[in-house]
């Protein structure tokens, strides 16, 4: 029988899978949804007018797309995982992460402030050309298949937080520790799958609007410094690799 800490964990690990699986598929339609207002003649404000009509509505967005930074290093912090600890949810550690992201993305996504005047640096128009608008939308598609893809190669029921309930209410150790430690370590810098991919959803649009571009900067740089891989880990995949490549061969046989 589940006791209480157990019950509250597995609520928490099924609201962390639906709230991740909700706010990245709106994502997903923010980023891939093609511009179709007519874009200025120029990429920037030319005058102080237009430059103040601009600014308030990056300086708010930027509060959010900081906001979702900010919550995806801070809960990162060995002290904020001990007051989980403290008062007993150690087991939903990473439940509670996804949800807090996913609502910092439902925030950015809410009360997202596009510029009235919508200076460019640059657009192409989609809907007057289909091959383009496939292109596009393809593109998109296939970044986040890949994206998911790699979620279920680095254990996404583990990613999402189902499995450590799981194996608690098993009464199983916890599921990292039946990972080696070279992945253990991996795990620790690079929990993301697809940085290729993450970056090209940002940054490939018809129309590059200045929130936009804050938006795609601002998360690149993060992802690049974020992500900080080592040559061990470079070594442990290639390793890895050619353990499989020997596998599938003697199956072929």
């Amino acid at each position: 029988m589940l006791s209480f800490k157990q019950l509250v964990c597995f609520v928490l690990s099924l609201l962390s899978f639906m709230s991740v699986f909700y706010s990245v598929g709106k994502f997903g339609i923010f980023l891939a949804t093609p511009s179709r207002t007519q874009p200025t003649t120029q990429a920037f404000p030319t005058n102080r007018a237009e430059m103040r009509a601009a600014l308030f509505p990056l300086f708010f967005n930027s509060i959010w797309v900081v906001l979702f930074v900010l919550q995806h290093t801070a809960m990162r912090a060995e002290v904020v995982k001990r007051v989980w600890r403290a008062i007993g949810l150690e087991l939903a550690e990473r439940s509670l992460y996804n949800i807090a992201s996913s609502y910092c993305l439902l925030l950015l996504l809410k009360n997202w402030k596009s510029s009235p005047t919508q200076y460019r640096l640059w657009f192409f128009d989609v809907e007057g050309n289909q091959a383009l608008w496939w292109l596009m939308t393809g593109s998109h598609v296939l970044c986040w298949v890949v994206v998911y893809g790699g979620s279920l190669m680095v254990d996404l029921p583990e990613l999402i937080g189902l499995k450590h309930v799981y194996y608690d209410i098993n009464d199983l150790a916890p599921p990292m520790s039946y990972k080696s430690r070279e992945l253990q370590d991996y795990y620790k810098r690079y929990r993301h799958p697809s940085f290729v991919a993450l970056t090209a959803v940002l940054w490939f649009t018809n129309g590059m609007t200045i929130d936009r571009l804050l938006l795609a900067i601002v998360w690149s740089v993060y992802m690049y410094l974020a992500w900080n891989t080592t040559q061990a880990d470079l070594k442990y995949h290639q390793h890895q690799l050619k353990r499989k490549r020997a596998e599938l061969a003697q199956v072929t046989k």
